[in-house]
């Protein structure tokens, strides 16, 4: 997304990346807000299947994975996933590192979000169709 045309190797040496499902509804509505956002461009926002799976097990990462939990790929090749990668993306930008400062310092928030996106990530498709959201439909490679 963020204005390329195409996906080349996945290049830590310039950005971090966050991948998400593009065939999930409020995963390509999150990564749409995620990349008003990201307005330095440090992040490459794309779904992981534009990605060959070849590119994904760079990181230690195959397609189950990213389907289950978004992904966010840092510049050190540290691999975050799900809440975590939520908030290491959030942890760049103020006035959001704010918010993630209060998870970290109270756990209790940390622990609610934890099972918000778990239960999100398991009904995501259900949760899409009820809220009218369609997703890209991307084609897997291989």
């Amino acid at each position: 997304m963020n204005g390329s045309t195409g996906y080349g190797p996945i290049d830590t040496d310039t950005s971090d990346y966050m991948l998400f499902d593009g065939d999930c509804g409020i995963c390509s509505r999150s990564a749409e807000i995620a990349e008003k956002i990201d307005k330095r461009d440090r992040f490459v926002i794309a779904p992981y299947q534009m990605y060959p799976e070849s590119e994904l097990q760079r990181f230690g990462l195959d397609y189950e994975q990213c389907n289950r939990k978004m992904r966010v790929i840092t510049r050190k090749r540290r691999v975050y996933a799900g809440a975590f990668g939520i908030n290491y993306f959030l942890w760049q930008y103020f006035p959001w590192l704010l918010l993630v400062a209060l998870i970290y310092l109270a756990p209790i928030f940390l622990i609610g979000e934890l099972i918000i996106y778990r239960f999100v990530a398991r009904y995501r498709h259900r949760i899409s169709a009820m809220l009218g959201l369609r997703a890209c439909l991307v084609k897997q490679r291989t």
